[in-house]
């Protein structure tokens, strides 16, 4: 600059050394900043990168999470899956079990129903075996002497209590009457019930309802079973009362089973009689009851007995002896046909007729002509309906009287006739039952050796009366 002082070396020196400084500090400093503008520029890179690997951090344990997630979905359905088929199996597995024991119970209904019918069938074959040593002897030895009615009585009673004590008849109560006159012996038993009869044949188990369900029985076999099991009875207490009386002392054997309860006609209390036998011992031993082919209901046939059509029905039959009759015949020294009661009378009559074979008795309900009952025989010999008429003369029955039985055959369309007295018919009386050829006349010995015959009961005629019935 003009006018100005030249500087000096020194301080020319002095100033490029501070623009060197200056320069330097500069440099330095833009250095600086630049470092400082890269470690900025690095720590944001680092930050973001640290950023993006968080965030790829982040998504990655997202991602392991839903995986998890879907794994742990996985396992609780698969344990979901496998806890339903469990408990399927075991509701299967219970199901079965409770189906299984309810047959198993339906098959023991049927075993407990199946052991009911064999025992109701096996009364014969199950009865008491060995009763010798409980045989009672005769009442006397001297089978000629007379005993007192008091020994009768005492050896009902014992045999009654014999009886009580088999099997088969501890609850039917046996009541019995013992005649020595007539050396029979009558037993009165209760019957079982025809309810004691299994409604149901079997029990079986239904898987669609999952309950048991009885198959009832056929009536007509309940009818059946109950029908042979009443026939049976009266075999085995038949068999009872032979094998514990002596043929000394008991030579005709009756039996009359009956059932206690109410009469559903009249609502009453009754005691129907459904079976009635009357057999010698003789015919008696000569049945094989232990015959496993022998159909009792037939044995008692055979043996004349007579047994109702339709027990289930309780529809009774008239038992052969009665045992308050039994008794009051009992009880008079000898029986005299002539001097009975006219009631006592007839139903000995009736008693007679029903053990001869007639299936039904039936008296009118008012005189009708001299007829006593009507009675129903199915044989080939007599046959049909046959009307009865019973005279207990001291003389000779005219002949009137057998006409008059004649017109009434004709009035009731009967097949048969027959007239019984306690004496005996004329000539003429013959004559005309030979011309009709279907009157049948018995006298009164013909009528003593019936009652021997068919009841072993021994009669006399010894009265004269001139009473008549």
């Amino acid at each position: 600059m003009a006018g100005s002082k030249p500087k000096s070396l020194t301080q020319q020196l002095f100033e490029a050394q501070q623009r060197r400084a200056a320069h330097k500090a500069a440099l330095e400093k833009a250095a600086m900043q630049a470092e400082q503008k890269e470690k900025r520029a690095a720590a944001r890179r680092e930050e973001a990168a640290a950023r993006q690997a968080q965030r790829a951090a982040e998504d990655l344990a997202r991602r392991q999470q839903a995986a998890d997630a879907r794994q742990v979905q996985q396992v609780l359905r698969e344990m979901e899956k496998r806890e339903t088929l469990r408990q399927q199996a075991q509701a299967r597995e219970q199901k079965d079990r409770s189906a299984q024991r309810l047959r198993d119970q339906a098959a023991a209904r049927t075993r407990e129903v199946e052991q009911r019918v064999q025992a109701i069938g096996s009364v014969l074959t199950d009865r008491d075996r060995g009763l010798a040593p409980l045989r009672l002897e005769p009442l006397h030895q001297d089978s000629n002497a007379a005993p007192e009615c008091g020994d009768a009585e005492a050896y009902a009673e014992r045999i009654a209590q014999l009886l009580e004590e088999r099997s088969f008849l501890k609850r039917s109560h046996p009541d019995v009457a013992y005649s020595p006159q007539t050396r029979r012996l009558t037993v009165a038993v209760d019957l079982p019930r025809p309810e004691g009869i299994p409604a149901e044949k079997a029990f079986r188990y239904v898987a669609a309802q999952e309950e048991i369900v009885a198959v009832p029985r056929p009536e007509s076999e309940r009818r059946r079973i109950y029908r042979d099991a009443v026939a049976r009875l009266a075999l085995c207490v038949a068999d009872y009362v032979a094998a514990l009386t002596a043929p000394e002392a008991v030579n005709v054997i009756a039996v009359n089973g009956h059932v206690p309860g109410t009469d559903p006609a009249t609502g009453q209390p009754g005691r129907p009689c459904l079976v009635t036998l009357v057999v010698s011992r003789e015919d008696f031993e000569k049945v094989a009851l232990d015959e496993p082919q022998l159909d009792p209901v037939r044995c008692l046939e055979h043996l004349r007995g007579l047994l109702s059509k339709d027990p289930c029905a309780l529809e009774p039959v008239t038992p052969f002896i009665d045992l308050d009759s039994e008794r009051r015949h009992d009880a008079a020294a000898a029986l005299d046909l002539a001097a009975m009661d006219p009631f006592d009378f007839e139903r000995l009559i009736r008693d007679l007729f029903l053990a001869m074979g007639f299936r039904a008795w039936k008296t009118p309900d008012s005189h009708d002509g001299g007829v006593d009952a009507v009675a129903v025989r199915d044989d080939i010999a007599i046959g049909g309906v046959c009307v009865i008429q019973a005279k207990r003369y001291s003389g000779t029955v005219p002949v009137e009287a057998v006409r008059a039985l004649y017109g009434t055959m004709q009035e009731k369309k009967a097949y048969t006739g027959l007239v019984v007295t306690t004496s005996s018919f004329g000539p003429a009386s013959h004559a005309f039952a030979r011309e009709v050829g279907r009157i049948t006349l018995i006298d009164g010995g013909r009528l003593v050796a019936l009652l021997r015959d068919h009841l072993g009961m021994d009669a006399v005629v010894r009265a004269r009366r001139t009473a008549t019935s």
